[in-house]
């Protein structure tokens, strides 16, 4: 799992040397000191010295926070709030591009999500794994797609250029109006400025769009049973925020 460093990390003070006497001291650098404040984006404590009302430990945290693009949640008052779940555990046969090196159990996965959220949930799979996936998965599960584009390379066949998303559940969409909601996405692949950055990451756009597919509200809840990098977590945080 590749990682970013936090671009806040490391940051350091000079301070001018008066005299001979303070020349060796005025090389010197002073740490930073942790005043209670973290940068929104990486997490790295802000310098002693920042404003107040600062949010970002330097311009590359601020313009990648920005550009991690997630609408809030339309809908936010319901019958009764309900509980989801978002998957995206290794793909089969892909294990060995994660630290764990493991392979997961899909059936006892599948069931998992089965039992414990019957409001509804959403499972990321791999195009080549969809069918054994598939089966395993309760009658009425939909099938929609996440055209990504597909990653330059040889290959003896048509490169791959999408991945599947099984939603089983969730809310009703409103009908008062035109549905704008698709069971397919055209979105480029992981956000690479984010903090923690790794393989089978997805962008900010995929994360909007499985909990509008999920019909998600508000004052729902989300459970993301394999965090990774943390971006749907922070992608919820964002989409359920009243700010």
């Amino acid at each position: 799992m590749a990682g970013h460093t936090s671009p806040g990390a490391g940051k350091t003070r000079h301070v001018a040397s008066s005299g001979a006497s303070d020349a060796s001291r005025g090389s010197r650098e002073i740490p930073k000191r942790q005043n209670g404040r973290f940068c929104k984006w990486c997490k790295s404590p802000l310098d002693w010295w920042a404003r107040q009302d600062s949010k970002f430990c330097g311009k590359r945290c601020r313009q990648a926070s920005w550009r991690f693009l997630v609408c809030r949640a339309e809908l936010e008052q319901t019958d009764r709030p309900m509980s989801f779940a978002y998957a995206d555990p290794p793909y089969p046969g892909k294990s060995h591009y994660y630290p764990e090196q493991r392979e997961v159990d899909h059936a006892s996965l599948v069931d998992r999500l089965t039992k414990n959220y019957p409001d509804g949930w959403a499972l990321a799979t791999s195009s080549e794994s969809l069918r054994d996936v598939l089966k395993l998965c309760p009658v009425g599960v939909r099938v929609c797609a996440w055209f990504k584009g597909p990653r330059i390379t040889r290959s003896k066949r048509a490169l791959v250029s999408w991945e599947p998303v099984i939603v089983c559940g969730g809310r009703a969409l409103q009908v008062a109006s035109p549905c704008t909601i698709a069971d397919g996405l055209i979105a480029r692949g992981r956000f690479r400025a984010f903090p923690g950055a790794m393989v089978g990451m997805k962008p900010p756009a995929f994360a909007e769009w499985v909990f509008h597919l999920l019909g998600a509200s508000r004052v729902d809840r989300l459970d993301d049973l394999f965090p990774g990098s943390g971006a749907i977590s922070r992608a919820w945080a964002r989409y359920t925020s009243a700010e």
